[in-house]
């Protein structure tokens, strides 16, 4: 981005950045223009620079709100400066309460055993260690899972990292790489989720989609026989009809849990979708894992 005051627009999502003048700004949120039941706001009064900034995330689930951090830990220009890369420039002057929810993610460029076990000599990790511990946040990365793959040198690092107060970790699940996601880029794409203490996902039996493939009907039909001596006598003892038919469905419904597992329904899932088509993934995520550590600037 060489203009300072250039304007991204996307159709789906609303840019958020920092309001730093006259300089280039190296961080950018972006917010989904259908997430309406949240409200995102620039915290330019905590920081205000062109490789950090913050964000407030406020909705009605929420009992706090959650203060997002973005940072980019690029290294001062100033030769003469002491204090040479962001997060000691910027973010070890941040000072929040103690019940602040706090989330803190970016490309760090900072090597640590913490977050790689084949690391030796920890290199840019001083600061952000001192301020996640006081703050007492918790590394959200699956330890061990490179982000980032270097094409001209041909080696893999760990350098984008996610940390969260502890108030907050129990409410974020499903870290990963998002291996479908086809980008020129050196750094993977991260995805995790949010869920509130107020959410609540309730399935409704009716459209629950159960994996009948992998049932074991044989050991189904054989838990029904056995039980349906004790179930005949128990109607038996109930007068109303409604009450009877209740009384069945939780039957049926306990040797459905029993046997019947659900499949996995996200908002990508195919109905066509089979085991053959599960190890070609496979392969094909391998082969790209490949692909990414060996290909050079000009593949």
């Amino acid at each position: 981005m060489k203009d300072e005051n250039i304007t991204i627009s996307h159709l789906s999502f609303i840019c958020i950045k920092s309001n730093v003048q006259n300089t280039h700004v190296r961080v950018l949120i972006f917010v989904a223009k259908n997430a309406k039941k949240f409200t995102c706001t620039s915290r330019s009064d905590i920081v205000n620079s062109e490789d950090m900034q913050a964000i407030s995330i406020v909705n009605n689930k929420i009992q706090r709100e959650i203060l997002l951090f973005n940072i980019y830990n690029e290294k001062s220009q100033n030769a003469n400066d002491e204090q040479l890369y962001m997060i000691e420039r910027e973010l070890a002057k941040v000072m929040l309460n103690s019940e602040q929810k706090v989330i803190i993610i970016e490309d760090f460029n900072a090597h640590h055993s913490w977050w790689n076990a084949k690391i030796s000599n920890s290199i840019r990790m001083k600061a952000l260690i001192k301020w996640v511990n006081l703050y007492k946040c918790n590394l959200i990365n699956t330890s061990d899972i490179n982000t980032y793959h270097s094409y001209s040198s041909q080696s893999s690092s760990i350098l984008d990292l996610a940390f969260a107060s502890k108030n907050m970790c129990n409410h974020i699940k499903n870290w990963h790489i998002n291996e479908n996601a086809n980008t020129e880029f050196n750094h993977e794409v991260i995805l995790f989720t949010i869920v509130t203490k107020k959410v609540k996902l309730i399935e409704n039996s009716l459209n629950a989609s159960y994996n009948l493939q992998k049932v074991n009907w044989k050991d189904f039909n054989e838990h029904l026989q056995k039980t349906k001596d004790k179930m005949i006598v128990k109607m038996q003892r109930i007068m109303s009809l409604e009450a009877k038919v209740i009384y069945l469905i939780e039957c049926i419904k306990n040797t459905v849990k029993l046997f019947v597992f659900k499949q996995r329904i996200c908002a990508k899932s195919k109905l066509w979708w089979n085991n053959e088509l599960i190890e070609m993934q496979k392969t094909l995520s391998s082969k790209k894992r490949i692909w990414k550590r060996c290909r050079n600037d000009d593949a």
